[in-house]
């Protein structure tokens, strides 16, 4: 096998199949399978859930064939390079493997007119990469930037690591006109919804942890993703990328839109709210569940803890009074999201969580489980 590829072009691929292979396994999934054939060159990666092949048409191929080797003994030595320009840096990779061996020959043009030639040798390895079926026809077509944006909102609400399995992914709900992001580790939980062309009635699946992080890292902004969802897989073509993901299935994900609708409600200024907290964090106690006490009476919002105190008056008495605690990282996580100048906070007396939502704006809402109080 022999070609040549663009180093800015082989830069991108060995990026984005580093979010996939397993840097320090011997096996498939720390390997990258090179395949040249007519006129194009596939790599392909695999995590072992989570395959990731990437095409590319605009290598000059002098001989087909296919290949192995690990990622870790070239992603290095090929993120150095300079692309050429001005008659400054590399052009191209040259690829050469022959038997058990794989050549990296480099071409780097210096200012001074003398060029450089470098060479890298790494071991070649026998082996198949595992069948990935062919993609289907796509159920839904949707922006990569919609996607990545609505998955961006929610992860940082998911702990992977939960022993309840459905709330270790994201929750994806396609309707009619929209898309609907969850998150959530049972104690904090954003819901996030952005309109997009769909003719698709209410489907719901949870996508892994994993397959999510993946899909903000590797997809390009602002492409078409199509997308085809089949029994525990999730089928992804865009631009010069096919990724094939997991779904968590045979979980039911909670049931939370009940419990956005509280009796009560308080409107305030968000940036005065959020100043606070965000001011106050790093007085938390971490092993005392980040508590912090919110107090609303007598026309004033309280925010304390054992060693600091926020007192914000209104000149407007609040209509109701509550008394809770929280954990302080969690809420300042969940209010950087909200961007309208006011900001309503949702509740029932006696309750054991807290709503935040935007007044005018179902399309995004935050829930806040209560800490015991001591």
């Amino acid at each position: 096998m022999e070609f040549s590829i663009l180093v800015e072009d082989l830069q991108s691929i060995v990026s984005r199949l580093s979010n996939v292979v397993k840097p320090n396994e011997d096996g498939i999934t720390g390997m990258v399978m090179i395949e040249a054939v007519d006129n194009e060159v596939k790599f392909k990666a695999t995590d072992g859930g989570i395959h990731l092949i990437i095409t590319n048409n605009k290598c000059e191929i002098v001989k087909t064939g296919k290949t192995l080797i690990k990622l870790s003994a070239v992603k290095g030595y090929i993120s150095k390079f300079v692309p050429l320009v001005d008659n400054y840096g590399t052009k191209e990779f040259r690829f050469i493997v022959d038997k058990s061996e794989c050549t990296i020959k480099t071409k780097t043009y210096f200012q001074s007119g003398k060029p450089s030639y470098k060479r890298l040798k790494v071991p070649c390895f026998k082996g198949e990469y595992p069948v990935v079926k062919p993609f289907d026809e796509a159920q839904l077509i949707i922006n990569s930037s919609i996607l990545k944006y609505g998955m961006n909102k929610v992860m940082h609400c998911i702990n992977p690591s939960e022993v309840r399995k459905s709330i270790t992914g994201v929750n994806v709900l396609i309707k009619k006109g929209g898309i609907v992001f969850t998150g959530t580790n049972g104690v904090k939980l954003a819901e996030f919804e952005l309109d997009i062309n769909a003719d698709i009635e209410n489907t719901s699946h949870i996508f892994s942890y994993n397959f999510a992080s993946v899909l903000r890292a590797v997809l390009d902004d602002d492409a078409q993703v199509f997308m085809n969802l089949q029994g525990r897989n999730v089928y992804i073509k865009s631009n010069d990328m096919y990724i094939v993901g997991g779904l968590i299935i045979n979980e039911s994900y909670p049931n939370y839109r009940a419990m956005f609708d509280l009796e009560s409600v308080i409107t305030f200024s968000r940036l005065d709210f959020v100043d606070t907290v965000h001011t106050i964090m790093d007085v938390l106690d971490p092993e005392d569940n980040s508590r912090l006490t919110i107090k609303v009476g007598d026309g004033k919002l309280v925010m304390n803890n054992n060693i600091v105190e926020s007192i914000q008056e209104f000149d407007t008495p609040l209509e109701d009074n509550f008394d809770i605690d929280i954990n302080g990282e969690f809420l300042d996580s969940i209010l950087k999201d909200f961007s309208s100048e006011l900001l309503e906070l949702h509740f029932t007396k006696d309750g054991n969580y807290i709503v935040f939502k935007e007044p005018n704006n179902d399309k995004h809402s935050a829930l806040l489980t209560v800490v015991k109080k001591r």
